[in-house]
């Protein structure tokens, strides 16, 4: 099936009949998208500033990865299932966006990065201190979450 046939069902499925005609689906739908958004930022962000030997620092890196990586997995999974809805919504607009093939590029990037290198550096991260790898995996992280972020916030703006 064709990219643009998918987004084009989405749009004429029920639940993009539901999201287009509700007075309060769509918000309530993005009200809980951006909840997970938060939870996910954070606990991405602290995982991040302790590769980065900023906080929690006698706490061990496989802990917090351990931990919050449970959180991340939760958060995503609410937000997939919450952007399907949303982009149900306004489907047509969503596909000659820009700003919305920046944001699946930059949570494709993302994910690869998180699921892979990001998890690398959480494994062999030192006792001793950060080291050049874990900052580098640390700043990339941010940057590509904060790129997802952006690329979110513009679709409502362009």
């Amino acid at each position: 099936m064709p990219i643009h046939a998918w987004f084009t069902a989405l749009g004429d499925s029920p639940l993009g009949h539901a999201m287009q005609t509700s007075k309060w689906d769509f918000a309530l739908v993005e009200m809980v998208h951006l909840l997970a958004l938060a939870i996910l930022g954070g606990a991405v962000l602290i995982t991040d500033l302790r590769l980065l030997g900023v906080i929690l620092k006698d706490t061990s890196h496989r802990l917090v990865g351990r931990d919050l990586g449970r959180l991340v997995l939760g958060s995503l999974t609410v937000m997939v299932i919450t952007g399907i809805a949303l982009l149900s919504e306004e489907a047509g607009k969503c596909y000659y966006s820009p700003a919305f093939r920046l944001k699946m590029a930059f949570l494709l990037a993302a994910l690869l990065f998180h699921t892979t290198l990001h998890r690398w550096a959480l494994v062999r991260s030192d006792k001793h201190g950060p080291s050049i790898w874990s900052r580098s995996a640390a700043l990339m992280s941010m940057g590509l979450w904060l790129g997802v972020g952006i690329g979110g916030r513009a679709i409502g703006l362009l």
